[in-house]
């Protein structure tokens, strides 16, 4: 059965979306405080969980736990707390946490994120709409993951820096790389689209062909583009989003 995609329209989630980047930006400071560092900075990343966005395993003296930004019941979930994104700014949500961070584990401390205005703007429309097209293309990644064999692949993780889903594989086990992301938008591209690159970048990548809808960009960053715009209004957005990862696997011969 084909997935029929919800529509997402920058202008009207992008307060949403905001809002929510800046409460992810409070569980990645958290996971960077308890969970082991990685040579690949995957420590930074958080993961997708049937529920929304959780922190990887978090250490404690006597036990482990997650907190969750929950994106089914729209709030933040830490070892019994529980604080509605409707009701909290994510500086709130911040000291919250550092509070139980410090009843808990008196020798770990928590930086604060950079918070954008701190301004709480939550459309639960909007959060749900994102989250499906999330847990989507979660989806996705995954299986894209499990058919590159080759080489070394990073968790799929959400990176709250530039709030983007990403897997990045290295074909080769050396530095050289190619990654895949979704990206709700940003000054370069103001609308949700999924990005593939190439580091350092091949001679010829950019010659590489591309589906229909999907595009090269060069302006600020080099990669193809497929806009999510183009995949939601596909009638087969599995067959266009594989069509699409399969320029991932073209470019490993050209990464020498």
């Amino acid at each position: 059965m084909t997935t029929q995609l919800p529509k997402l329209i920058h202008k009207d989630m992008v307060l949403t979306r905001n809002y929510i980047q800046e409460v992810a930006h409070v569980l990645g400071a958290l996971q960077r405080a308890l969970v082991k560092r990685d040579p690949h900075d995957w420590y930074y990343g958080l993961e997708v969980g049937p529920r929304g966005l959780t922190t990887q395993q978090l250490m404690l003296a006597t036990k482990e736990v997650r907190a969750s930004l929950d994106l089914v019941r729209h709030k933040v979930r830490l070892d019994g707390n529980a604080w509605p994104l409707s009701d909290y700014a994510a500086p709130e949500i911040f000291k919250n946490i550092k509070l139980w961070l410090q009843n808990e584990r008196s020798d770990a401390s928590i930086s604060q994120p950079e918070f954008v205005g701190g301004v709480r703007h939550f459309d639960k429309h909007q959060a749900d709409l994102y989250a499906e097209a999330l847990w989507w293309m979660d989806g996705q990644f995954g299986a894209l993951k499990s058919s590159l064999k080759k080489g070394l692949t990073s968790p799929v993780l959400l990176y709250p820096h530039h709030f983007d889903l990403s897997l990045v594989w290295f074909p080769r086990a050396d530095e050289k790389q190619l990654a895949i992301g979704f990206s709700t938008g940003d000054q370069t591209i103001a609308e949700p689209y999924l990005y593939l690159t190439a580091y350092p970048e091949p001679p010829g990548f950019t010659k590489l062909p591309v589906p229909k809808g999907a595009y090269w960009q060069t302006d600020g960053f080099s990669g193809a583009i497929l806009p999510y715009a183009t995949l939601s209004a596909s009638s087969d957005p599995e067959a266009l989003f594989a069509s699409y990862a399969s320029v991932m696997t073209a470019a490993r011969t050209l990464l020498g």
